[in-house]
Parts: structure tokens; C-alpha cells; sequence
């Protein structure tokens, strides 16, 4: 039977910091409840002891500082909304909502900073990607930049870079060409919406402390979004392997699973529930499993 995360109303408005509790610290927050019924006292040292929890939560902010790579991640992301909200435009590959020589100039302004971050992502993030989200980004920042009506655009991204137009000219032509390949047979991962198995990836075990489980899971190297869902939801990441590629990290990840078998278990708390065991189990590490040949 399912765990129920559903706290009280008038236990909410008693203890505001409940609110703040994820969906795993409600669930075990209301199961020592139900342990403690039938003493009040104890229930209401079960009810202070999680609004303390929710309290130092909301103390402590959000989370750390948000720096370097996922800074430039949070930029485009925000650049993508601004754009949507203001132009109803869900940006590259649709046509922009307007022709080159319509644009206003708030909007050449929203489209310039968008080339900036893609271009410096594809310098600064490009070895966490594969080659086809490495061209897309050239290709979405050129197009941009007005590219090829504006032959111009192509100066204007070597100066986000700090460098001289003919230093880039052969890279950025050449991202343009394998895109438009990509293009043709849909292989595109951002284009496609779809995952770029050519790109780095990292294998991770994440520890649910409250639930005594670990969780395996592969994720791109180049976002953090799986590994901040777990810990959004009560999870500690403590270890993580990088793999060449997607393939890579499943076999990984499958041998991981086969050597934890008879501590294997299922829980709907758990973002992908399905691939945990308890943690009375030996923690694996990683980079030592993978040297012993994974077994």
C-alpha cells in the first residue's frame, strides 16, 4: 500500500516548516506519526522535531550558489523563457516570429545575448557534449545573429570569444555543414528533442537516507537536472562515474544493478523506483567496479 505525503491542514498552519519537508521527509515524518498516536506527547515531539527540519531548510535558502557551468545553463534556459513569453517563439529550428529586417531592436537584442551564451557554452561546455549538440549550438547562435543574410554574423561570434573572425571561420562552417546533415536525417539532439547517445555521460548512486535505499541512475554530463531531482527529494549523490557515451554508461549501469540483485527493491518515492536496493547492502564504488571488470 502506498505511503501517503498528504500532511493535515491545521497541522500546516501549527507548523508552517512542514511545508518545507520533501515528498520523502512528509512520508516519514507521518509514518513515526502514526507510530506515536496514542501519546500525545510523543506526537507532538514527532510534530516539532520535522518543523525544526522544515525550518532549517527554508534558513538554509534554496541551495548553494549557482556558478560557472550551471550558470550559463540557467542563462540560456532563461533566455529561452524570455523569448517564448515575449515573442511566442520556442526559438532554433522554428522560424523566428519575424524577418531579419523586422526585428526590433529589443528583440536583435534578446536574440544577440542568446548567440553570447550559446557560443560561450560551446566553448566552455563543449567536452561534456557530443559533436551534433556541439554544432547545434554554433548553428542556433549563428542563425541568431542573422547568419547567412547577415554575413557579418560570423564576426560577431568570433568576438564573444575574444579571438579574430578567420581563427573561427573554418570551425564554425564546418559545425554549420554537419548540422544541416543532422537536419536531413533527424539526428539532431536538441533539434529532435531527443538524447544525444554520442555525448559523455556519468553513471550515479544516489543514498536515500530516510528510506535506507540507494538508487543507480545514468544521466548526460553536461546537466545536472536528474542528479538535483534526487536531491530535491532527500537524496545525497556519493559517487558518480564518467562514461564515453550513453551506451556505456547503460552497461555500467546494468552491472551495477545484476551485482546488487538480492538487495534489489521497489519504491514509488523514488524517482525511478524501480532501480534501488537497501542500503544494508556494501555501497559500490564506481571506478573500482568498473576496474575489476564489473563484477
Amino acid at each position: 500500500m502506498a505511503l501517503t505525503t498528504r500532511i493535515d491542514a491545521e497541522l500546516l498552519q501549527t507548523y508552517p516548516g512542514l511545508r518545507h519537508l520533501t515528498r520523502i521527509e512528509r512520508a516519514q515524518y507521518l509514518q513515526e506519526r502514526a507510530t506515536d498516536w496514542w501519546s500525545r506527547a510523543l506526537t507532538d515531539a514527532v510534530d516539532r522535531k520535522w518543523n525544526a527540519v522544515g525550518q532549517a531548510r527554508t534558513r538554509a535558502g534554496r541551495g548553494p550558489a549557482v556558478t560557472g557551468r550551471d550558470l550559463r545553463i540557467a542563462d540560456e534556459q532563461r533566455l529561452r523563457r524570455c523569448l517564448k513569453r515575449r515573442y511566442g517563439w520556442n526559438t532554433f529550428p522554428e522560424e523566428p516570429p519575424c524577418s531579419l529586417y523586422e526585428q526590433s531592436a529589443e528583440l536583435a537584442g534578446d536574440l544577440r545575448e542568446l548567440a553570447r551564451i550559446l557560443v560561450t557554452r560551446w566553448q566552455l561546455d563543449g567536452r561534456e557534449m557530443g559533436q551534433p549538440e556541439r554544432d547545434h549550438l554554433v548553428a542556433e547562435a549563428l542563425d541568431a545573429l542573422g547568419w547567412p543574410h547577415r554575413r557579418s554574423a560570423l564576426d560577431v561570434a568570433s568576438a564573444f570569444l575574444d579571438d579574430y573572425p578567420w581563427m573561427w571561420r573554418g570551425p564554425f562552417t564546418a559545425a554549420m555543414a554537419r548540422h544541416d546533415d543532422a537536419l536531413d536525417d533527424e539526428s539532431c539532439p536538441r533539434c529532435e528533442k531527443h538524447r544525444d547517445g554520442q555525448a559523455p555521460h556519468r553513471v550515479y548512486i544516489a543514498h536515500y537516507r530516510l528510506l535506507k535505499l540507494y538508487k543507480v541512475g545514468v544521466t548526460t554530463l553536461s546537466s545536472d537536472r536528474r542528479l538535483k531531482t534526487h536531491r530535491a527529494t532527500g537524496a545525497q549523490i556519493v559517487d558518480t562515474y564518467t562514461t564515453n557515451d550513453y551506451r556505456e554508461a547503460l552497461a555500467v549501469e546494468a552491472a551495477v544493478l545484476k551485482a546488487v540483485e538480492p538487495w534489489r527493491t521497489r519504491n514509488e518515492l523514488v524517482p525511478g523506483g524501480g532501480e534501488v536496493w537497501t542500503d544494508n547492502a556494501v555501497l559500490i564504488r564506481l571506478a573500482a567496479f568498473v576496474e575489476r571488470g564489473m563484477k
